[in-house]
C-alpha cells in the first residue's frame, strides 16, 4: 500500500498539471452581459400624458414567469369549449374579456346617458385562469358611462385617471393609428415614444408580456421623430434622446420576443392584440445564411475575454445583435452552436392602421388577423455600409466582435480528461466551417494543439472579420481532433474531409478560390498541417515497419487502415502553410513523467486495440518497437526519440506551396536552451520556409499573441493577392 500512495499522488498533481496548461475545464472563457436600457424620463406620466386607453391590472397569465396553476384549475391547453361557443377577445395580458361592439345591448335614456350591459343572449364561457377553483368570470354588472353632447369635446388625462387605482395601467395596445399629417410637431412623436417607452417599462418590471407591443409603439414613434427632424450640423439632447429610445425599445422587443417565443423565422416577430397579431416583418439584407439559420437571438451587452485582442464596435443605426444557429441532425460541416453577428434596424409602415378587435366585427371562430405594423431589416454588417434614414445615409452599428465574445463565454476549457478519450463527442470532431460559402472567398482552416481547442483561435478570427479587405477574401474554418486518437489517422481524416467539402461545396471545379486553402497550425497542429502538403512516398512507413505493407498477414480491413496512414498525396487545394511553435523535431518536455503518465491515460476504440494486437501476434517481426506498442497518438510524435516524428520531418514540402514558420522565444532551459517553455527553437524551426519570425511569447499564448496575429494578417494579405492555381490539379488516390 506504501508503494502506491506516491503513483496516486502524482498522478492526481499530473492531472491538475493538464488542466493548468490547456485551460481549467470549469472556468469560462469569456464574460457576456445583458445590454444596459436607457431610464424612462421621469415627466413621462403613463397614466397622465396618454389620452386614451382603458386602464387594468397586468394579468399575471402572460407574465414571463407566471406561477403554474393548480391540477384542479383549467388551463387554455386543455380547455374545450362548449358547442356553438362565442368569439370572445382576450386582450394581451389583460383580464378583461372584450366582446364585439355589436354583440352589446345599448339602452338610451332620457338623461342623455348610455348604459353598456351584458352581451345579448350569453354569458361569458373563458375560463378565469387567476382563480384555483376555475370559476368563469361573471360579467360586470351595468355601469353608467357619461355621454358627452359635444362631439368635439375630448376628455383629459384627468377624466381617465379619476378612477384608477394603485398599481393599475392606463394603455391600449390595439387602439388605431392614424397616418402622421405632414404639418405635425415632431415634438408630439418625441412625447409619444418617451409615454409608450415609460409604460413599457413599468409593464416590463411586472414581467407582462404586453412589454412588447409598448416597445414596438415606442420605437415606430421615436422612428418617426427622427424622419420628421431635418438635418442638424450638432445632434440636440431630444435627437440623441429619441435616438436611445428607438434602440432601447428595439433591444427590449427583440429580447423579450426571443424568450417568449415570438419569434417566427419565416414572418418575423407575431404580437398577440385582441385575438389577432401584429407582425414585425423580417427583411434579411446581404445574408449568404438563409432564414432557418436565425434560431437563437441576443443582444449585445457588455462582454470581455483576454481571448480577443481587440472589440471591433462602431456607433451607428441599428441594434447590433448576435444570432445564433443551432446545428440540425443532417448538418456536417456546422459545429453544435454556431454565433454570428447580425444589426436590426426597425422601420415602421407608411399609412398603417392597426388592428382593434372592440370596433371590428366579430371573427369567425379558428381564424385570426394578422397585420403587418413594421418591417425589422436584419443587415450582415461584414457585407453592409451606410443605411438610409430620411433620405440620407448614415452608418450602420456593427459589433463584429460580439460573436466570439459570445461563444467564449459559454466554452468552458478542453478538458485534458474528454481529449484522451477519442471515441467521446465524436460528432464535435472534424472539419467546421463558420459561415456559408461565398464564391470568391479564401478558406482559412485553423488546427489548434495538444489539450486544446477551436475557440483559442478566437483572437485571430476576430481581426479578420473586423478588416474590411480580409472579411471580404477570407472565411473561417476550423479542424478539431481529440488528443488521444492515432496521429496520422487524424491527419488522414483531414485530408479526406477537406476533399469532400471543398468537393461539395464546388463540384464543378471551377471556383479557384476555394482550392487556394490556407492552413494554420500551433503546435501539433501545424505537423497535422504539414501531412497535408507533403508525399509520403515509402519514407513514412519505412520508419515503422521492416517489411513492405503488402507482405503483411493482415485482414484487407487492416491492410486498408495502414495504407490510409502511411501511404498519401498531398492535398492540391491547399495554397499555402503557416506552422506556429510547431515541434517539427520534438519536444523534451515530452520525456518527463507528465508525458508518461498522460499518455498512459489515453483510452483508444476496442475494437482498434484488439485489431491492433492481432496484427503484432500474426507479425511479431514486422514492426518497430513504437509501432508494437500502439498506434502512436499525438504524445507519441512529440517525443524526440519518435521514429514516425523524424520520418514527418523528412519529408520535403510539395514545391509550389508557400510555408512560414512562427517561433516562440519567451523561455530558456538548460536543456533545450531558448524556447517557449515547450518546443525549442531548434524543433520549431523548419528549412524550406519563405518567412521565419521569433515572437516573445510562451507556448500556451503564442497562437493569441500580437506579434503573431500580425505576422498572419500580413501573410494573408499577400496571399489574398496572390492569383489563384492556374488549373485544378486531379488528386492521386
Amino acid at each position: 500500500m506504501v508503494r502506491w500512495k506516491p503513483t496516486i499522488a502524482m498522478l492526481g498533481v499530473t492531472i491538475l498539471i493538464l488542466q493548468v496548461a490547456s485551460g481549467c475545464a470549469l472556468c469560462r472563457k469569456g464574460r457576456w452581459g445583458d445590454p444596459k436600457m436607457v431610464a424612462p424620463c421621469p415627466e413621462a406620466n403613463p397614466k397622465a400624458q396618454y389620452p386614451f386607453g382603458i386602464w387594468c391590472n397586468p394579468c399575471d397569465v402572460t407574465s414571463l414567469e407566471a406561477p403554474a396553476t393548480e391540477a384542479a384549475s383549467i388551463s387554455l391547453a386543455t380547455y374545450e369549449p362548449p358547442a356553438n361557443p362565442p368569439s370572445p377577445f382576450q386582450l394581451c395580458a389583460f383580464e378583461e374579456e372584450i366582446e364585439p361592439r355589436a354583440a352589446y345591448q345599448e339602452t338610451s335614456t332620457n338623461l342623455g346617458e348610455e348604459v353598456i350591459g351584458k352581451p345579448v343572449g350569453r354569458a361569458s364561457s373563458m375560463p378565469n385562469l387567476l382563480r384555483p377553483d376555475g370559476e368563469q368570470i361573471d360579467t360586470p354588472a351595468p355601469q353608467t358611462v357619461q355621454k358627452f353632447s359635444d362631439p368635439m369635446f375630448e376628455p383629459g388625462p384627468e377624466f381617465f385617471q379619476q378612477d384608477l387605482a394603485e398599481g393599475e395601467t392606463l394603455y391600449m395596445p390595439s387602439i388605431r393609428e392614424q397616418p402622421i399629417p405632414q404639418t405635425e410637431s415632431a415634438d408630439v412623436q418625441l412625447r409619444q415614444a418617451e409615454t409608450y417607452y415609460a409604460m413599457a417599462v413599468d409593464a416590463d418590471k411586472q414581467l407582462d408580456e404586453s412589454a412588447m407591443n409598448m416597445f414596438l409603439d415606442a420605437a415606430i414613434a421615436a422612428y418617426r421623430y427622427l424622419q420628421l427632424v431635418p438635418p442638424q450640423p450638432k445632434t440636440t439632447k431630444a435627437t440623441g434622446r429619441a435616438w436611445e429610445v428607438y434602440h432601447s425599445s428595439i433591444a427590449r422587443l427583440i429580447f423579450i420576443a426571443d424568450k417568449t417565443g415570438h419569434i417566427d423565422q419565416q414572418v418575423g416577430i407575431k404580437l398577440p392584440v385582441n385575438g389577432s397579431y401584429r407582425i414585425v416583418e423580417f427583411e434579411y439584407i446581404n445574408f449568404q445564411r438563409t432564414a432557418a439559420d436565425f434560431d437563437r437571438w441576443h443582444v449585445v451587452g457588455n462582454y470581455k475575454s483576454h481571448y480577443v485582442l481587440t472589440q471591433h464596435k462602431s456607433p451607428g443605426l441599428g441594434v447590433p445583435l448576435v444570432v445564433e444557429r443551432i446545428r440540425d441532425k443532417n448538418d456536417r460541416w456546422y459545429p453544435d452552436r454556431l454565433p454570428f453577428a447580425a444589426t436590426a434596424i426597425l422601420r415602421p409602415e407608411c399609412e398603417v392602421e392597426a388592428f382593434d378587435a372592440t370596433t371590428e366585427a366579430a371573427i369567425p371562430d379558428g381564424t385570426h388577423v394578422e397585420q403587418v405594423v413594421a418591417r425589422l431589416e436584419l443587415y450582415d454588417p461584414k457585407q453592409s455600409g451606410d443605411v438610409e434614414l430620411n433620405c440620407r445615409q448614415v452608418p450602420l452599428a456593427k459589433d463584429t466582435t460580439a460573436p466570439y465574445a459570445f461563444l467564449l463565454s459559454n466554452t468552458r476549457g478542453e478538458c485534458s480528461l474528454e481529449a484522451l478519450h477519442p471515441m467521446d463527442n465524436v460528432e464535435d470532431r472534424g472539419l467546421f466551417i463558420m459561415e456559408p460559402h461565398r464564391k470568391g472567398k479564401i478558406p482559412v482552416v485553423f488546427v489548434h494543439g495538444l489539450l486544446s481547442a477551436p475557440y483559442t483561435w478566437a483572437g485571430i478570427a476576430n481581426e479578420i472579420d473586423s478588416n474590411p479587405d480580409l472579411a471580404a477574401r477570407y472565411e473561417i474554418w476550423a479542424f478539431h481532433y481529440p488528443t488521444g486518437a492515432p496521429f496520422m489517422e487524424t491527419a488522414a481524416i483531414m485530408r479526406e474531409q477537406l476533399h469532400d467539402l471543398i468537393q461539395e461545396m464546388d463540384p464543378s471545379g471551377f471556383d479557384r478560390d476555394l482550392r487556394n486553402v490556407v492552413l494554420v497550425g500551433h503546435s501539433m497542429g501545424g505537423l497535422l498541417s504539414k501531412l497535408q502538403v507533403t508525399d509520403s512516398a515509402n519514407t513514412l512507413w519505412e520508419h515503422v515497419a521492416f517489411q513492405p505493407v503488402n507482405t503483411l498477414d493482415a485482414d484487407p480491413k487492416m491492410s486498408a487502415y495502414l495504407r490510409r496512414m502511411f501511404y498519401f498525396n498531398h492535398s492540391p487545394s491547399v495554397g499555402r502553410v503557416i506552422f506556429i511553435g510547431t515541434p517539427h523535431q520534438g519536444s523534451s518536455y515530452a520525456c518527463g513523467k507528465l508525458s508518461h503518465v498522460s499518455a498512459s491515460l489515453v483510452h483508444q476504440s476496442p475494437y482498434l486495440v484488439e485489431a491492433h494486437k492481432r496484427l503484432i501476434e500474426d507479425n511479431p517481426a514486422a514492426f518497430r518497437k513504437e509501432l508494437r506498442t500502439r498506434i502512436p497518438t499525438s504524445f507519441d510524435l512529440v517525443n524526440p526519440h519518435s521514429l514516425l516524428l523524424e520520418g514527418i520531418h523528412r519529408l520535403p514540402l510539395t514545391p509550389g506551396v508557400p510555408a512560414h514558420t512562427i517561433v516562440g522565444s519567451g523561455w530558456w532551459t538548460i536543456h533545450d536552451g531558448q524556447s517557449d517553455g515547450v518546443v525549442p527553437v531548434s524543433s520549431a524551426r523548419i528549412p524550406g520556409v519563405q518567412t521565419e519570425i521569433m515572437v516573445n511569447s510562451k507556448h500556451t499564448h503564442l497562437n493569441r499573441d500580437a506579434g503573431t496575429v500580425c505576422e498572419v494578417l500580413r501573410i494573408l494579405r499577400v496571399h489574398g493577392t496572390r492569383p489563384a492555381f492556374a488549373g485544378i490539379e486531379s488528386e492521386k488516390r
